[in-house]
């Protein structure tokens, strides 16, 4: 599902590619949409290369903490990274979301 976020749009992280993390529940900001093997630099000046298989955000909120594959947790300047089938937009217009919802709701 593409919600054409852009940088600097509010998200709500809903999810991780393990199903638990700190980050679920957090209201970040999109930063940058960071490629495979894509390199980046987190708010406190780091630059990093991600890690995963997948296009991700590079979001930032208070209290975000990094994973690394090996479950450590990473000081990144309150930055992660999250694929955006985890964020759920927090601003714009959501009717397509709500039209398709309800053209899914069984017919009584």
């Amino acid at each position: 599902m593409s919600h054409n976020f852009k940088p600097g749009d509010l998200a709500l992280i809903v999810g991780s590619r393990r199903g638990a993390s700190p980050n679920i529940g957090k209201s970040v900001e999109l930063i940058q949409l960071v490629m495979p093997g894509g390199k980046f630099t987190t708010p406190d000046g780091f630059e990093r290369r991600s890690g995963i298989d997948h296009p991700a955000w590079l979001v930032a909120g208070e209290g975000v903490v990094a994973i690394t594959i090996s479950d450590h947790r990473l000081c990144c300047g309150g930055a992660c990274l999250i694929q955006e089938r985890y964020l759920m937009p927090l601003r714009g217009d959501f009717s397509h979301e709500r039209q398709k919802a309800k053209e899914d709701e069984p017919c009584l």
